[in-house]
């Protein structure tokens, strides 16, 4: 597993990132039921924790989370807030971090697309291991769900992480997409791409803390419109090689 630290003056390290090695020429199931789709995905970095609350605040100069902590993560942020602009996503991308990351080229700090997160969530080359969750068959390893997680988010990383060394990629917070979301699994691009056909919903992944086992799992896939924002919603970043 490859590893690049993003670091701040202050806090330090922020934001481990994890390389995925994508499909090459092979490729990957996609999508939960059986429905499925076969999808090539390019090598990308993606972080091992969803963005805390420290590091937005240090980005944005406040904390809109709803369960205050500094490393619990992020929340009460919608799409619209993170792709507008002077939004998460424009303020970190105008920051000179290039020479922050040592070992990569930056293209832009951005959310993954949904088929890179289930990529990802699956443990990327090692998705064949057929775990239900991420990193586990049993839930109670690798979540922060309906039956411990006391209706609250969690600080991230203490649960098991996936094999790429992933954290919380089931429960504890769902995390925004790139994608319009279609339930039509056919309207997702085959080359990892997100889906730009424009919906009036946005996808999310991976499950909360208040949800049961079942919306937890790798493949669940959730829509919800881009100016929601609720406890239950956070970030986890992705970048382009």
């Amino acid at each position: 597993m490859n590893q690049v630290d993003l670091k701040f003056e202050g806090i330090d390290p922020v934001l481990p990132m994890v390389f995925v090695k994508g499909t090459g020429s092979g490729h990957y199931l996609f999508g939960e039921g059986p429905a499925k789709k076969e999808i090539a995905i390019k090598d990308f970095y993606i972080s091992k924790s969803t963005v805390t609350q420290d590091f937005y605040e240090h980005i944005m100069g406040f904390n809109p989370a709803h369960n205050k902590g500094g490393s619990i993560p992020v929340e009460t942020v919608s799409y619209d807030d993170l792709v507008s602009k002077d939004g998460f996503l424009d303020k970190i991308n105008s920051q000179k971090l290039k020479e922050k990351m040592d070992g990569i080229t930056i293209v832009q700090f951005r959310l993954a697309s949904e088929a890179e997160w289930e990529y990802a969530a699956k443990g990327g080359v090692h998705w064949k291991d057929g775990f239900i969750f991420s990193g586990s068959n049993d839930i109670d390893e690798v979540a922060w769900y309906k039956y411990n997680s006391f209706n609250r988010s969690e600080v991230c990383g203490q649960k098991k992480p996936n094999q790429l060394g992933i954290y919380d990629m089931s429960g504890n917070l769902w995390e925004w997409c790139q994608d319009y979301y279609h339930e039509d699994i056919n309207e997702v691009p085959t080359d990892g791409n997100p889906s730009v056909k424009p919906s009036s919903d946005r996808v999310l992944r991976g499950g909360c803390f208040h949800n049961w086992a079942i919306h937890c799992t790798s493949t669940k896939r959730y829509s919800i419109m881009p100016e929601f924002k609720d406890p239950c919603i956070g970030i986890r970043l992705a970048i382009s090689i």
